[in-house]
């Protein structure tokens, strides 16, 4: 088992107010003094999810199901981040990592991401293409959520947030702990009866919703999904 004492958060920088916050709303992100290993910590008693009042253990064990589930079935695509460990008592999944996520470059005054990743654009469609093949859609897609590895290469993490085609719909009540309140009103717009329709909701977040430099989703929608 890997000892995370001494650990620090991991914090993404706030685009407008230029300030660090979580970077979730669901674990606890802890990274080695040598940046290094990430460990995702899910814990609802988590002294970096004390602004999330409504988190359960109910919640959170299902989120670290969908997380073990998801990040072992994609873990031999290459931009997968190789597991370390997962320690299912203490619902703590250990990857790979590299001190820090996109969100550092394309929010910092002076980083280019062109620069330091000229083939972002094309490894990112080829990560959403290979998602969207194996039958799964992929809701996490903020540049906190992506990192560059030592090789040039884009990886991406959070698999919590991956839905089989087959799943599409899911009880919006089982995930309410986890909106946030600017998001709300995106789940609201797929939700019928209930139930959030996730295939729509994936192809809002790629046609409307997500935002990165030079916006490249409406194009990888379009290329995905023939529109």
């Amino acid at each position: 088992m890997i000892n995370t004492a001494g650990w620090d958060y991991y914090l993404k920088q706030d685009p407008v107010d230029k300030i660090r916050c979580a970077s979730n709303l669901l674990y606890t992100p802890l990274v080695n003094p040598e940046g290094t290993i990430m460990c995702m910590h899910y814990d609802e008693t988590s002294e970096y999810q004390k602004e999330n009042t409504r988190l359960t253990k109910e919640l959170v064990d299902f989120f670290f199901a969908r997380e073990v589930q998801h990040i072992k079935l994609f873990q031999e695509y290459p931009w997968a981040p190789k597991i370390l460990d997962i320690d299912l008592e203490n619902r703590k999944v250990f990857i790979e990592w590299n001190k820090e996520t996109l969100n550092d470059i394309v929010y910092t005054d002076g980083r280019d991401l062109n620069q330091e990743c000229p083939t972002w654009k094309d490894q990112l469609f080829a990560i959403l293409k290979d998602i969207v093949d194996s039958g799964h859609y992929k809701m996490a897609l903020y540049p906190h959520c992506f990192f560059i590895d030592n090789n040039g290469k884009l990886k991406t993490f959070d698999f919590y947030s991956c839905i089989s085609h087959e799943e599409r719909y899911l009880e919006k009540s089982k995930i309410e702990g986890m909106l946030g309140q600017g998001s709300r009103t995106r789940f609201d717009e797929v939700t019928d009866n209930g139930l959030i329709d996730f295939e729509m909701f994936f192809k809002r977040t790629l046609s409307t919703h997500v935002k990165w430099p030079e916006d490249p989703f409406p194009e990888f929608y379009k290329r995905l999904f023939n529109d």
